[in-house]
């Protein structure tokens, strides 16, 4: 595992359509080795690895940039910050939690996240941020207004007992990093595929992002790498989301099920190559896939999922070795594609 990567993706800042500070991450990792870098309008960047077939297939392998987070709704005239929350923070994380607010400027602003409740046994409702001022005019001189945003206040760390890892963000930052790995483990491998990296925008306001990726480089295949919600508590076989037990390959969720071929192409891929997996299952919810999958004629996708605990809030935890072998496969996949494994895969006949 590359610490130092996964924690300065943890750490980056980055709610929908605000993900300058992970572009600027893949940017350093990236740009010696990509063939090409382009981007979409919404702000999706994608880094090219040319194939070596003559009509190669492009194949796009996406994590989203955009995190969980918050913005700023209006200011109260005793100093009160009220935001709401952008792409979903877990309920359970709202009260009592450090953040920080990015300015226009630049600069960030930490205070105290809280939510009014009708009663103790209530739903949290509005959310404000307490950053000690008494009036809207200290509110502006610390340099905040109106529709700036921010995210919860943490910093990534690996424990000191295994490969544990706790940080926010790793939705969807696992992904982001499965991608930037791989493309550096397959620098300098021929493959026959054309091979595109990607860090798409505005996942958690709408899946949005690998749309207009795949839209824009008209991808044959789209592999979104994304996390699950592991329960904390069930590690039977009801939870195919153990972490530490490998990644998630998913057979179906309310917004895509996978083209069959394609699903146990990847699952022989796995097993050929000793690549620790779990099958899962999204009773609801949905990833990129269901939105990219979509975009022209219809495209070949699958999500690979990495197990994380706790998404969507000011901390959650995972597993090393997860992401490793997530890299693994995605690396595995990238070097199976040809043009007639292609037309294999797409073949109804």
């Amino acid at each position: 595992m590359n610490e130092g990567l996964i924690t300065r993706l943890s750490n980056a800042d980055a709610v929908a359509c605000r993900e300058t500070e992970v572009r600027a991450v893949m940017h350093e990792e990236l740009d010696d080795i990509a063939d090409a870098v382009e981007y979409d309008k919404l702000g999706s960047i994608m880094f090219k690895s040319a194939g070596t077939e003559e009509n190669p297939v492009r194949v796009l392998f996406t994590g989203h940039m955009d995190e969980a987070g918050f913005m700023v709704r209006y200011i109260s005239d005793i100093g009160m910050v009220h935001v709401i929350g952008v792409g979903g923070p877990r309920k359970n994380s709202v009260e009592s939690q450090i953040v920080r607010i990015k300015t226009r400027s630049g600069k960030k602003v930490r205070g105290v996240l809280f939510a009014k409740r009708a009663d103790l046994e209530s739903q949290p409702g509005d959310m404000y941020i307490d950053f000690g001022c008494e009036t809207a005019e200290e509110v502006a001189e610390l340099g905040i207004q109106i529709g700036d945003w921010g995210t919860f206040d943490a910093d990534c760390e690996l424990k000191p007992v295994g490969d544990i890892l706790l940080g926010k963000a790793f939705d969807d930052r696992a992904g982001v990093y499965v991608v930037t790995e791989a493309m550096k483990r397959l620098a300098g491998t021929p493959h026959a595929a054309e091979l595109w990296f990607a860090g798409s925008s505005s996942e958690e306001v709408g899946c949005r992002g690998a749309a207009t990726a795949a839209a824009h480089l008209d991808a044959d295949i789209v592999i979104p790498v994304d996390i699950a919600n592991a329960p904390e508590f069930t590690r039977n076989w009801e939870n195919q989301r153990k972490c530490g037990h490998g990644p998630m390959i998913v057979h179906y969720d309310r917004m895509h099920v996978p083209n069959e071929k394609m699903l146990h192409h990847i699952i022989d891929l796995a097993e050929k190559n000793n690549i620790p997996f779990q099958r899962d299952i999204f009773k609801g919810g949905g990833t990129d896939a269901g939105t990219a999958h979509l975009v022209g004629d219809g495209k070949l996708a699958t999500v690979i999922g990495v197990p994380v605990r706790y998404c969507h809030g000011s901390w959650s935890v995972m597993r090393g070795g997860d992401l490793d072998a997530a890299v693994d496969l995605v690396c595995a996949i990238a070097t199976s594609i040809d043009r007639a494994t292609y037309e294999e895969l797409k073949s109804f006949d």
